[in-house]
């Protein structure tokens, strides 16, 4: 896989279970030291205004975080943390082939706040459903194995 760094501000990406999962207290711990790290080793990046709104961190201005971004063909994925605010994390997935983007706000402990869709260039906020919620513990276990520091062995 080829690693690529993409600044959301600067590039225009046109965009767009099981019933109940309850993370262990180690995958919260390491969503957080993932965090920590993209704040210490991440790009500095901006969401825009537009989704940094929909996500309900703005009202209509761009929204600073640090960023680690990997692209495998025409499919990017993202993970973001808030400047100002580390409990902040959006996990982001563009599709470039179906012209699609889905951004999910989560926090540190991992706990899925708020689900944002893009298709086409018209974003909106998502009902989330159970299959969005399998989609969400899937790209945060994409990140917690990439990020996430490794366990030492004893």
């Amino acid at each position: 896989m080829v690693e690529v760094v993409i600044l959301l501000s600067a590039v225009s990406l046109p965009a767009t279970g099981q019933a109940k999962h309850v993370p262990q207290p180690q995958a919260h711990h390491a969503l957080a030291e993932a965090a920590e790290w993209v704040l210490r080793e991440g790009l500095d990046a901006t969401l825009p205004p537009h989704l940094s709104t929909l996500l309900g961190l703005t009202q209509e201005s761009e929204f600073p975080v640090k960023q680690r971004v990997l692209r495998a063909g025409r499919m990017v994925q993202g993970f973001d943390v808030s400047v100002a605010n580390k409990n902040d994390i959006v996990l982001f997935v563009v599709d470039e082939g179906a012209n699609n983007q889905t951004l999910y706000l989560t926090s540190a402990q991992g706990r899925l706040r708020k689900m944002v869709s893009v298709t086409n260039g018209v974003g909106s906020v998502a009902k989330i459903t159970d299959e969005d919620k399998k989609a969400f513990e899937k790209e945060k276990e994409f990140w917690l194995g990439r990020l996430a520091p490794p366990k030492a062995s004893k």
